[in-house]
C-alpha cells in the first residue's frame, strides 16, 4: 500500500513514521509513506500557496491551482472531477477538515484496503472549495478545532497501517479490541497482567482458570459493561 501525505509541513510528521509499528512495516515494504511538501507547487520563488478569501473575511486560503498541481504530480495526472466520475476503488483523496464525517474504525479499515491514500493535510482558514472537486472525502477528528490537518492526517495512517496484515506480529491482534469485539462494536473488555494482587486489588479468579470458554464470555460480558457506561452511543449503531 502507498500513502501519500500532502502538508505544509513535512518536518512536522515525518520523525513520527520513523519510529515503532510504521517505522517497521516501512522497512518491510509493507507500506510506502510518500510526504509531499506543498510549497514544492508554490506560485512563485517566495513559496507561496495560498490567498485571501473572495468576498473578505479573516485567514488565507489554500489555493486551489497549487492543491491541484500536487495532487497531479502524485496521481500522475489521473485526476478525475468526483461528482462526476469517481475516482478508482483502488485510490482514494481524502481532505482532512472539520467539516468532514469523523473518522472511525470502520473508515480505518476500508483505507486499509487501497492501493493508495492520497492525504491533503488541511491548514489555515481552509482551502478553495473547488479542491473538493476532485476530493474523494473530507475527514475529521471531532467536533473541535486544530491549528492544521497534520496531526489528523497522521492519526489515520497510524489506525489503517496497523490494520495491514503482516504489520503486527501477530494479526490476531486487531481481531478483538476496541471496536471489533466478537463483531460487534464495542469497547474492549478489562486487561490483567501480574502481579496476581496489587494493594489488595486482585485479577479476576475467571481469568486463572483455565476455561477458555468461561473467559470468553466472562469478556463478552465485561466488554458490554464497558460500553454501556462509557459509550452508550456505540449500542445504537446499526
Amino acid at each position: 500500500m502507498k500513502i501519500s501525505i500532502i502538508t505544509l509541513f513535512p518536518k512536522m510528521i515525518k520523525g513520527f513514521f520513523e519510529e515503532s509499528i510504521i517505522k517497521r512495516a516501512v522497512e518491510k515494504k509493507l507500506v510506502e509513506i510518500e510526504i509531499v511538501n506543498l510549497r514544492d507547487f508554490a506560485i512563485d520563488d517566495y513559496g507561496t500557496v495560498d490567498d485571501r478569501p473572495y468576498g473578505g473575511g479573516t485567514g488565507m486560503i489554500l489555493r486551489a491551482d497549487v492543491i491541484y498541481k500536487a495532487l497531479s504530480k502524485i496521481t500522475n495526472d489521473k485526476l478525475k472531477i468526483t461528482n462526476k466520475i469517481p475516482n478508482s476503488k483502488i485510490q482514494k483523496i481524502i481532505l482532512t477538515s472539520p467539516k468532514g464525517k469523523v473518522f472511525d474504525q470502520k473508515k480505518a479499515q476500508e483505507y486499509s484496503k487501497l492501493d493508495h491514500l492520497v492525504i491533503i493535510a488541511g491548514h489555515y482558514e481552509d482551502v478553495d472549495a473547488r479542491v473538493l472537486d476532485f476530493v474523494d472525502e473530507e475527514v475529521s477528528m471531532g467536533d473541535f478545532i486544530m491549528t492544521g490537518g497534520e496531526i489528523t492526517a497522521v492519526a489515520i495512517v497510524d489506525s489503517l497501517v496497523r490494520l495491514i496484515p503482516g504489520v503486527l506480529k501477530k494479526d490476531e491482534a486487531v481481531r478483538q479490541e476496541s471496536f471489533n469485539i466478537n463483531n460487534k462494536k464495542l469497547l474492549e473488555y478489562p486487561q490483567y497482567t501480574r502481579p496476581e494482587s496489587f494493594k489488595g486489588l486482585k485479577v479476576p479468579k475467571v481469568l486463572m482458570s483455565g476455561d477458555h470458554k468461561k473467559i470468553e464470555d466472562w469478556r463478552l460480558k465485561k466488554a458490554l459493561e464497558e460500553t454501556r457506561k462509557k459509550r452508550p452511543d456505540l449500542l445504537l449503531d446499526k
